[in-house]
């Protein structure tokens, strides 16, 4: 989708292919991939000799937390003999959500999922997992042969090597943090923790559509939300201004580490909830400094 991430940019950029190789679908009103714009552009890039490879569905995308439609991505991928990838760095984990595991219902679909540990399973920087549903392609795809590592029949080169699952020979230990924090909390406990951030998010986009000094700017999807100070009287650039101070000021006196960003063309904060010991109180806290901020901010521009 026209949102996607910037990671996928530098894969096309790493196989010499070039950012050109990535074609950007737009967005619905919900911001997932439009499926019939989706279907005219793998038609259109045929027919002028190019050849389509993967669709690259999102699962959370990392603006807003929309969800592209795995099921219909599925579908156009098997009926066009494509690749379908899902990008699930942010919200492939919500599959192990009792509550909300319904919003990516078809991910299972996917050739590949790429997902984070260190978002939603809380492992310490840097964890990053790639999934891959057909075992002998990935292999096939990375091995090779070197002399002082041959397999063999018995003892420790008996199984595979990891290196032959991707690009790098040396490599740490990663996934031992992932399996210590499964092991110890279990999957269920943190499926109930996704699910808290979800109803966090909800909640805290309630709070500002209660207010008449702010308003949200994207639907809020997951644990996502996207909002803005309305300011009193300005747009465009100074409206971006006036948000921007506000979100330094929130930084920088340790109130709440908030982001901004730009959804179709329209720039807002970002509050992405995904820590475990985020309560109610920290939302409502959120909300009246923004406002009390942006007294501040109004009082020291107003002319005396």
């Amino acid at each position: 989708s026209d949102p996607v991430h910037s990671c996928h940019r530098k894969a096309m950029e790493v196989l010499g292919l070039g950012n050109r190789a990535l074609r950007r679908i737009p967005t619905d009103a919900g911001l997932r991939i439009d499926i019939d714009a989706l279907k005219a552009a793998i038609a259109e890039d045929r027919e002028a000799g190019f050849s389509p490879a993967c669709v690259i569905g999102t699962a959370g995308t990392v603006n807003t937390g929309a969800i592209d439609d795995p099921q219909a991505l599925a579908k156009v991928a098997d009926e066009e003999d494509l690749w379908f990838h899902v990008d699930g760095c942010i919200g492939a984990l919500i599959a192990i959500a009792p509550e909300n595991r319904s919003l990516v219902a078809g991910i299972e679909q996917a050739d590949s999922i790429a997902l984070d540990p260190h978002k939603w399973l809380h492992a310490p920087f840097e964890a990053g997992c790639a999934l891959v549903r057909d075992a002998e392609a990935h292999r096939g795809t990375f091995a090779t042969t070197l002399e002082c590592l041959q397999s063999a029949p018995r003892g420790l080169p008996s199984g595979q090597w990891l290196h032959d699952y991707g690009l790098q020979t040396s490599r740490g230990f990663r996934a031992l943090k992932v399996w210590m924090a499964l092991k110890e909390h279990g999957v269920e406990k943190f499926g109930r923790l996704i699910d808290q951030n979800i109803a966090q998010a909800r909640y805290l986009a309630g709070r500002i559509e209660a207010e008449p000094e702010l308003e949200l700017t994207a639907p809020t999807s997951i644990n996502i939300v996207c909002f803005r100070h309305r300011g009193r009287g300005l747009s465009g650039e100074p409206l971006k201004a006036f948000n921007t101070e506000i979100m330094m000021r929130l930084q920088e006196e340790g109130i709440a580490a908030i982001s901004d960003t730009t959804v179709h063309g329209q720039h807002c904060l970002r509050a992405a909830i995904t820590n475990h010991r985020t309560r109610r109180d920290d939302l409502d806290l959120l909300v009246r400094e923004m406002l009390r901020l942006a007294r501040e901010i109004e009082a020291a521009a107003t002319p005396m």
